[in-house]
């Protein structure tokens, strides 16, 4: 079983890039894929081969998975940033997979660099919402923090794991999409699939990367991605 998160950077960029990014994220071949930054344009979501399809367009999340889900849950935060109008929240689904279940969840968390006070705020949320579910429980994400920043350590000393603690950015200024931004952010790993509960994982890599005609990249965001035995 193959696991997918990653942001898709909306309706942001050439729509030539769309067609790279559907490419990126079929050569993966996820079984689940937990989005952020989802509102991309032109049907594209429905354009991926799952079955299941989940979606918070609010908050800019959807989940899209090969396993039925057998019940859904969200979470739209009470920490909201002064900084920017954007709805956070967390998209949750019980999947049955082989007849047990995995709770899997994706979110979006505030953005701006002096904004780690929201962040962290929003994973207290967060953890306490999880803290209902019963384990396995899955949880990718664009946290807009690095692991040594305290929203990513608050994750793991609340319960959960960081499946990819070895390194690998997922934020790299290579990346051509991200010299167009205004505010500019070292390369880091901003980018999660944290575990909570056992599953039998057999790797976990920055995902993603692949161009397009002319180097256009998928998104501004490489994906993370975790391979489960089954």
């Amino acid at each position: 079983m193959k696991v997918l998160t990653l942001n898709l950077w909306g309706a942001y960029g050439p729509a030539e890039r769309r067609p790279v990014l559907r490419e990126a994220i079929l050569k993966t071949d996820a079984d689940i894929l937990l989005l952020q930054e989802a509102n991309v344009p032109e049907n594209f979501l429905e354009s991926l081969p799952y079955p299941t399809r989940l979606y918070f367009p609010e908050a800019g999340l959807a989940l899209l998975s090969r396993f039925p889900a057998r019940e859904e849950k969200r979470l739209a935060y009470q920490a909201v940033s002064p900084l920017e109008p954007h709805l956070r929240g967390a998209l949750f689904a019980r999947l049955e997979i082989e007849g047990k279940n995995l709770w899997a969840g994706t979110t979006h968390l505030a953005w701006k660099e002096e904004d780690e006070a929201t962040r962290l705020a929003q994973v207290e949320e967060l953890l306490a919402f999880a803290a209902a579910l019963p384990d396995p429980v899955l949880i990718g994400g664009d946290f807009n923090a690095p692991p040594s920043a305290p929203p990513a350590r608050r994750m793991i000393s609340g319960g959960f794991t960081d499946l990819h603690a070895g390194g690998g950015i997922t934020w790299d200024n290579q990346n051509p999409f991200i010299q167009s931004h205004s505010v500019r952010f070292p390369d880091r790993r901003i980018d999660y699939l944290f575990l909570r509960g056992e599953l039998p994982l057999s790797g976990c890599e920055v995902a993603c990367r692949i161009t397009g005609a002319g180097g256009l990249h998928p998104s501004d965001h490489y994906g993370v991605l975790a391979v489960f035995q089954r």
